[in-house]
């Protein structure tokens, strides 16, 4: 009974830990990641994949780590579903639109037919020129104050036309409609370790969209020490 409450009481502590790690993966001090909950660890994947045979492991040994290698190296994918990830994220639209194109996951996002969008924009740290090989990606980086004015000038004019809208007493779900894209909102996201790493070998890649990979790459950072084997030889794999 001791080593139960004791496992019980560090399992918390990691718990709430887990709880206070945020990320600002854009530094721009609105964009945010934060891992708000974790259940399973590298044991469960091995328990999972030598549940075929009636065996049960509570520590962790080389060999299961050799096993965690060979599943991921042959794409055994079940055993890395039995686990959850949740992250409270906050990003521009556009980010999101892209992210919820990864449909094995779950997704609750704030409504502006609901609250008040707290017009927070995304201002892009320095321009990008289209890529002429990537159709939809894009290379480089330049400045040009010009446009940055120009761009923040659209931004206020759909901040002064959306308060103008609500107060004239305009209902929010149509006020909305007049946001840009790069408008920031938040959401939770929940992913089994499976779905996590299918997301972060798309998004976590150089030829992803900077903005989304940022998040991508934060959450692999936060993710990792809940399971260090896995996301190891994850990263190991993808690194070849």
């Amino acid at each position: 009974m001791q080593n139960v409450t004791q496992n019980k009481e560090t399992f918390l502590e990691k718990e709430l830990i887990k709880q206070n790690f945020k990320l600002d993966p854009l530094k721009d001090g609105i964009s945010s990641i934060e891992l708000i909950r974790i259940s399973g660890s590298d044991i469960d994947i091995v328990n999972a994949a030598r549940v075929s045979y009636g065996k049960q492991t509570n520590t962790l040994s080389e060999k299961d780590t050799k096993l965690i290698a060979y599943l991921l190296k042959h794409r055994h994918t079940s055993p890395f579903e039995h686990n959850q990830l949740s992250f409270r994220i906050k990003a521009p639209m556009f980010v999101v639109r892209q992210w919820i194109r990864h449909r094995m996951n779950s997704y609750n996002e704030i409504s502006y037919r609901y609250v008040k969008a707290p017009l927070e924009f995304y201002i892009p740290p320095y321009w990008r020129y289209q890529d002429e090989r990537n159709h939809q990606g894009s290379v480089g980086k330049f400045e040009d104050a010009q446009l940055l004015d120009q761009y923040k000038q659209a931004l206020e004019i759909s901040r002064t036309t959306y308060e103008l809208l609500l107060e004239r007493g305009v209902a929010r779900e149509i006020a909305r409609g007049i946001l840009p894209i790069c408008t920031y909102t938040e959401f939770i996201f929940t992913c089994n370790l499976h779905s996590f790493m299918h997301f972060l070998s798309l998004r976590a890649t150089p030829e992803a969209q900077y903005e989304i990979r940022q998040y991508a790459l934060g959450m692999f950072d936060l993710a990792r020490d809940s399971f260090p084997v896995t996301l190891g030889e994850w990263e190991k794999l993808n690194q070849e």
